[in-house]
């Protein structure tokens, strides 16, 4: 018996790196292309940049690179939120400061 997601996939036709392949998401078709895009053009940059034919390595490198991104990516998120609430923190104490204040007079 099929699940209830089963009936929200999407089958898309996408080329990455010269080769077609036929993926299947819940993602609607353009964000699928959106995606897959970026795994080519990052495959074909790195196999002109690195001089490198072998497509299975090509395509370890892309994963490689395209992993970093985004694990650094989630660092620097970590730090902005670390900063935004120690910043808010800061700001409670503050008005609490004040509201102290205000009450005293």
């Amino acid at each position: 018996m099929p699940k209830m997601d089963d009936y929200d996939v999407k089958t898309t036709r996408v080329i990455i790196f010269g080769q077609e392949y036929v993926l299947k998401s819940s993602e609607s078709e353009a964000y699928t292309h959106k995606i897959s895009g970026y795994v080519d053009r990052r495959m074909k940059e790195i196999a002109h940049e690195m001089n490198i034919g072998d497509t299975a390595k090509v395509a370890i490198m892309a994963a490689l690179d395209i992993a970093d991104r985004l694990l650094q990516h989630r660092a620097m998120q970590d730090v902005d939120q670390t900063r935004t609430l120690s910043a808010v923190q800061r700001l409670g104490q503050f008005l609490d400061g004040v509201q102290k204040d205000g009450e005293a007079a």
